[in-house]
C-alpha cells in the first residue's frame, strides 16, 4: 500500500483543486489588489506624461534661445517695417540689416504690414 500512495503523490494527482502545473494555486485577486494595481499603472502613466512634457519644454526653451527677442513693436496706421527698423536699429547697425532681421524673426517677406500688427524686435 505504501507504493500506491507514493505513486499518486509523484504523479501530481494529489494537488489541490485549481492548482497549476507547479502545484500552487494562482493568487486571488481581491478588490484591494485590483485598485492597487490600477493606481500603480495610473501613477506610471502620469510620470511618463510629466517626463514627456518636461522633455518637450526643454526642446522649446532651446529653440527660443536660438532667436533672442529684444522686445516688440506695434505697427500703427501709416507705419511701415522700414520706419520701425529705422527707429529701433542700434547706432552701429544699418537700418537695412535691422529690417532684414525683423523680417527673418517674424517670417515676413515684404515691407508692408497691416496696421496693429505686433512684430518682434531682434536682440543685438
Amino acid at each position: 500500500m505504501q507504493t500506491a500512495t507514493h505513486a499518486v503523490a509523484a504523479s501530481g494527482t494529489d494537488a489541490p483543486a485549481g492548482a497549476g502545473p507547479s502545484g500552487r494555486r494562482p493568487p486571488v485577486l481581491t478588490r484591494a489588489t485590483i485598485v492597487r494595481r490600477r493606481s500603480v499603472a495610473l501613477a506610471v502613466l502620469l510620470l511618463a506624461a510629466f517626463l514627456l512634457t518636461v522633455a518637450i519644454g526643454r526642446v522649446g526653451a532651446e529653440a527660443e534661445l536660438a532667436d533672442p527677442v529684444a522686445g516688440h513693436a506695434v505697427i500703427e496706421p501709416g507705419e511701415t517695417l522700414w520706419s520701425v527698423a529705422v527707429a529701433t536699429a542700434p547706432e552701429d547697425v544699418d537700418p537695412r540689416e535691422q529690417l532684414r532681421a525683423i523680417q527673418d524673426l517674424n517670417d515676413l517677406t515684404g515691407a508692408d504690414v497691416e496696421a496693429w500688427t505686433v512684430v518682434l524686435l531682434p536682440a543685438r
